[in-house]
């Protein structure tokens, strides 16, 4: 796989360990990266980590990303003009014909924010832990008022989970849902609706992905290779 250099525009601390990424793309990508492909970023000397994009336009990329481990820990101590790389964009693009409705929780809310360049209107729930990253990142991506938010902390929109307000969101049959976040949310979310709802219910996946290209089969999700055949993963094959 071949790599793109990058120099890095800003890396701001959203919230807590919520870092948002800016990056100029020094050569151009094979294709521009659409929803909701990922990339791998290069981190020079310490790992390769699947990103997804949260937003791009004219060479300049965005990663929206949660300190975890090694790898992100030093991603978040990249300075403007320190220099990563990117492969090209990885994964199949998916951009639904009507309105969506997103059921995510976290960090889940990355491949979203690549939405809203493309997506006029489109609604759902967006669960966080603490309502203050929900305020930062609205002010940066102001369609994201579209969304319900239920914050754990209490501080913005409604209390609670994202899996105790489910009740709040009504659907039309062939409504599209896209599901994404922590696994454990997934599954109980794709467990409730695929029940229930009549029309597609997909996941915006995520894993371990090593080589990106399909090879290694580290990115095997029931069957399905992430890297080639996803992102966008059936909710069938969650639970």
């Amino acid at each position: 796989m071949s790599y793109i250099p990058s120099r890095v525009i800003s890396n701001e601390q959203i919230h807590g360990n919520y870092f948002m990424l800016a990056g100029r793309i020094l050569r151009k990508p094979r294709k521009s990266p659409l929803p909701p492909q990922f990339a791998m970023v290069w981190v020079p000397g310490v790992d390769l980590i699947p990103l997804s994009y949260a937003y791009y336009d004219n060479d300049t990329v965005w990663f929206l990303y949660k300190v975890v481990g090694e790898g992100t820990k030093a991603l978040s101590l990249k300075k403007p003009g320190d220099i990563i790389a990117l492969s090209h964009p990885i994964g199949r693009s998916f951009i639904p014909e009507h309105d969506p409705v997103f059921l995510v929780g976290g960090s889940g809310i990355a491949p979203v924010l690549h939405y809203t360049k493309y997506l006029n209107r489109f609604r759902g729930i967006w669960g966080v832990r603490y309502g203050e990253l929900a305020v930062r990142l609205i002010e940066k991506f102001p369609k994201l008022k579209l969304l319900t938010i239920a914050s754990e902390d209490c501080t913005y929109g409604l209390c609670g989970k994202l899996t105790d307000v489910l009740d709040k969101i009504s659907l039309s049959r062939g409504d599209v849902v896209f599901v994404a976040g922590p696994i454990e949310m997934v599954r109980q979310v794709c467990r409730e609706f695929r029940a229930s709802h009549q029309g597609p219910v997909y996941v915006i996946a995520e894993t371990l992905v090593k080589c990106g290209i399909g090879i290694c089969g580290s990115c095997v999700i029931d069957g399905i290779l992430l890297c080639r055949d996803g992102p966008i993963v059936g909710c069938e094959h969650f639970g």
